[in-house]
């Protein structure tokens, strides 16, 4: 598999970046041939530990042929230290790196040594999958053990005469010789150092150019040991086989320990080992493996080995190995794998297969049989050796671990994949069903405010409940949060509404998680197999664009999929993808609305907040599009894009003479935990030549609930700094009080909610009276928001309450609007009723809309609804709730008015005065949309 590929079957997002032990990866495509090239083996893990993706060097490694190697770790780790190598692949799904030896399995069953790092491959904060690389080692490491035998041995010279040591300066090329140095060459023990030439002189002519190159490589700093085979001249004027080994003297750069030894016990010694290796592999080929020759023209078993009758528990009659014998005991599901294994062999191809063999009494045993064609000297194949190994237990341990891979940890249920594969099951059967997506709505807003182990019991609660109000024949897994999908085959019943009412039911119990009871929102989304779709994938994915219809109601609901794409999904996945070049396309701007005092009308401050101008959609609002910047790292660069121009006008108004006020802006959670935002906000201001008292940032309870040590780190130095911290919603979260204790709040802002019902709530009045006597007490600056009426100003005055922010005073208007307020300083309260422009005609004829296309994609959609208020022979002027671009959109529209229906199709061509402008396709249409218009009745 391609890394590209590999990368995409785990990702979580198709946007997002992918991050490999802190490197970001943001194009997987184009990083290919950077993975795949690389010199080290390179292999990707997904969550459960099986390799994905790996590189040339890994086969090259374990000897394993490259489609045996998608397999978990476990396949190629000796039983004993799969405890130790499983803890550090956890360790790397936590998020760390971690560096470690370990020993691989070779395909041929030795031991190699490899040094092996993992990293975590993390997307959207969440791991997602291991990246590896491992460097054979074992040379080395036999070379680690080679040295410290001979530093152990470095005491006992003088006790082992067959061993010579001795040190040799490779700068002065002088030899400080040792007592058993002297004596194999027979010179006087007074010599304190003996020449290099001396020794060199005794060196046989064959071996002394290799012996000079490998020293003068070690001089130069290109080698720090090496071995060598050589003869030399003894002191008895005879050549003797010596082993030569020179290792880089420890703490002595210069200087290199030479070791002699006589070969003669060496190759005794390996004779001996090669004899123990030889028995250790007749036991296990005896216990584990079958060993066989196969002549494959006739079938003949040439030769076997007990391991044979173990595995077959039979011979074969006449000890002929012929299909009929063989394909009689596999079973009929590997029977066509096995033809083509065969026809690989006759063609000369070493090949590797795992079957199954079932026996008379129902026990199915697994086994790998790995085959090698030998040839004749003349190309043809003489035959075959075969080596079988029972892998039952192997697959079994494999099938248990893919059913937890299956599994959900906190649910207990059966996963996504699993739903995948129990979908294409069911399709199997050619019976239609339907996929229900199901969700609770809640469990982001538990994490927040209760905590992750309270969101663990809401999710095993919920799974409870559903699992109990479902039919039994109803298949149920997790989607992922509180979501969940349910597969309801239409045998059950012929209209899926029953079941999914049964559902929409729960919302009227609440479901408890200590110490709480908790009420929720079900949505349910339906998609059909087969109308909908035939792909297991896309009919999850249908069901989910139902389900996010669903949630658009403020109550329990259910939807079912109508068609290829939602509207609202499709703006949404284009603007997630203008976002990333909305700054330097210069399509961000701010409007800034002020604050007031309550009695004077004073401007004593006022709030930054952004827009965005969409060249197609038109405006967005910041709710549309700050959730979208903060699944990625967009919201950083808009973040700090508000602070400079923030800063950057405030210095613009101050040459103009205008009396600057504090100016507030939004800070999004997220940043808060990125370091050095305050150093950042230092140098804005110096930049611009600013006060810090003129700066503001509004964060809001989710910014704090999380308790993070770097939002606490972040707080206290840009307080240090002089600038305020203004705590906004207040009053409407679960916990504020505690925040004014343990950060440091200047400002709290008192939520619009409060503002609505001030005026005849008594209970509002009470909790507003409660909090400005509380900020009075620890001296905090308040602000009310959402003031819109006398009325309401009247109360907050009438509550003391000093600074308000409002329609009533002003919208958010644009910099140059602002620039005159500030001028002016005062403002005067006018109703907000008053300050709305009407913008909907009076005039306005009911309808359907729906987009057909959008640049070069087409779409089927579902109507919505439309007012259409005038038109001319060419344009018809009309209004939607549902957003559409506001260019290059075809759309098909249906008006009526009684008995009357008239049809039209138009491209957007822009909007004007809130409303959206349709160019006719077609002139015969805008004829009959004219004379539609002049037969209506027009009432006043």
């Amino acid at each position: 598999m391609a890394f590209f590929e590999a990368m995409k079957t785990i990702r979580r997002s198709d946007t997002a970046p992918i991050h490999i032990g802190g490197l970001e990866v943001s194009r997987l495509e184009q990083s290919e041939a950077f993975f795949h090239h690389q010199t080290d083996a390179i292999f990707v893990f997904d969550a459960a530990g099986t390799i994905i993706y790996f590189n040339e060097h890994l086969p090259e490694i374990l000897g394993y042929s490259e489609h045996t190697l998608y397999e978990h770790f476990s396949v190629f780790n000796p039983p004993d230290q799969m405890e130790a190598v499983s803890q550090f692949f956890q360790r790397a799904l936590q998020g760390e790196t971690v560096h470690y030896t370990a020993r691989g399995l070779h395909a041929d069953q030795h031991l190699v040594t490899l040094k092996i790092t993992n990293m975590p491959i993390e997307q959207e904060g969440h791991v997602i999958g291991v990246y590896g690389v491992a460097r054979d080692v074992t040379r080395e490491k036999q070379l680690e053990e080679d040295v410290s035998e001979i530093r152990s041995q470095l005491e006992l010279t003088e006790q082992v005469p067959e061993l010579v040591l001795f040190y040799y300066d490779l700068r002065s090329h002088q030899i400080e010789p040792s007592p058993s140095l002297l004596k194999f060459l027979g010179l006087r023990e007074e010599q304190s150092s003996i020449e290099q030439q001396r020794l060199l002189e005794r060196i046989h002519p064959w071996d002394f150019d290799p012996l000079r190159f490998e020293i003068e490589r070690m001089a130069a700093g290109k080698q720090d040991q090496f071995e060598q085979e050589l003869s030399l001249l003894t002191s008895d004027g005879s050549y003797q086989l010596l082993r030569l080994k020179a290792v880089r003297r420890a703490g002595h750069a210069h200087q290199a320990s030479i070791v002699l030894y006589d070969l003669s016990e060496i190759d005794a010694a390996r004779q001996q080992l090669k004899m123990e290796r030889a028995q250790a592999r007749d036991i296990y080929e005896a216990v584990n493996a079958a060993i066989s020759q196969i002549d494959l023209t006739t079938g003949r078993i040439l030769f076997h080995s007990q391991g044979f009758l173990h595995i077959y528990e039979e011979l074969p009659k006449n000890l002929i190995l012929n299909d009929t014998w063989l394909l009689s005991r596999i079973d009929p599901r590997d029977h066509d794998a096995m033809r083509k294994f065969m026809q690989r062999l006759l063609q000369g191809h070493a090949e590797t297969l795992q079957y199954r063999l079932r026996f008379p009494d129902g026990r199915i045993k697994w086994v790998e049989d790995q085959q090698i064609p030998i040839f004749h000297s003349d190309g043809s194949i003489a035959y075959s050796n075969s080596i079988l190994h029972d892998i039952t237990l192997q697959k079994a341990y494999e099938e248990q671990l893919r059913q937890l891979a299956l599994r959900d940890v906190v649910t207990g249920l059966p996963n996504r994949q699993a739903l995948i594969e129990t979908i294409e099951s069911w399709q199997a059967r050619t019976v239609p069903f339907f996929v229900l997506s199901v969700s609770f709505n809640r469990i982001t807003e538990i994490n927040n405010a209760f905590g992750h182990g309270s969101g663990d019991q809401w999710l095993q609660a919920t799974a409870a409940r559903l699992n109990d109000v479902k039919p039994d024949e109803v298949f149920l897994g997790h989607l992922g949060g509180d979501e969940y999908a349910l597969l309801v085959s239409t045998d059950y019943e012929q209209d899926v509404t029953p079941c999914a009412e049964r559902l929409l039911a729960i919302s009227t119990q609440p479901i408890s998680i200590e110490p709480y009871a908790l009420f929720a929102r079900v949505s349910i989304g339906i998609s059909r197999y087969p109308q909908d779709s035939t792909d297991a994938v896309e009919l999850l994915k249908h069901s989910y664009t139902a389900l996010r219809r669903s949630r658009r109601d403020d109550h329990s609901a259910f939807h079912h999929y109508a068609s290829n794409l939602d509207i609202d999904y499709y703006r949404r996945y284009r603007l997630e993808q203008d976002l990333h070049y909305a700054i330097e396309r210069d399509q961000l701007f701010l409007e800034y609305q002020p604050k007031v005092d309550s009695w004077t009308g004073k401007i004593v401050g006022m709030e930054a907040l952004i827009r965005w101008q969409h060249p197609e959609w038109g405006r967005i609002p910041p709710n549309d599009f700050i959730p979208l910047s903060e699944e990625s790292a967009l919201h950083i660069d808009i973040g700090d894009w508000v602070l400079e121009a923030a800063c950057r006008q405030m210095n613009e108004w101050s040459k103009t003479g205008a009396s600057l006020v504090p100016i507030s802006i939004n800070v999004s959670p997220k940043r808060l935990l990125i370091p050095g935002f305050e150093h950042q906000i230092e140098q804005t201001l110096t930049r611009y030549a600013l006060d810090p008292t003129l700066l503001e940032l509004e964060i809001t309870e989710a910014a704090l609930i999380m308790d993070d040590p770097m939002t606490s780190r972040t707080l206290e130095s840009v307080s240090a700094l002089g600038v305020r911290i203004a705590l906004d919603d207040f009053g409407k979260g679960y916990s504020s009080m505690v925040y004014l204790q343990r950060y440091p709040i200047d400002v709290i802002k008192i939520d619009r909610q409060f503002a609505t019902h001030i005026y005849d709530d008594a209970k509002a009045q009470a909790i507003v009276k409660s909090i400005l006597y509380m900020a009075n007490e620890f001296n905090l600056y308040v602000v009310a928001e959402g003031i819109e009426t006398i009325q309401q100003l009247d109360t907050f005055r009438m509550l003391e309450c000093p600074r308000i922010q409002g329609y009533l005073f002003s919208r958010p208007v644009p910099s140059d609007v602002m620039e005159g307020f500030l001028i002016r300083e005062i403002l005067y309260p006018i109703e907000a009723c008053a300050l709305s422009s009407d913008t909907v005609p009076r005039f306005s004829v009911p309808g359907k809309i729906r987009m057909l296309t959008h640049h070069t994609e087409s779409f089927t959609l579902a109507f919505s609804d439309l007012q259409a208020h005038q038109t001319s022979t060419k344009v018809l002027y009309f209004s939607t709730e549902t957003p559409l671009p506001s260019h290059a959109a075809t759309c098909e529209i249906r008006l009526n008015e009684g008995l009357q229906l008239v049809t039209c199709t138009v491209t957007i061509i822009g909007q004007q005065d809130g409303q959206y402008m349709g160019e006719y396709t077609n002139e015969t249409e805008a004829e009959q949309i004219m004379r539609f218009f002049q037969s209506l009745r027009y009432t006043p």
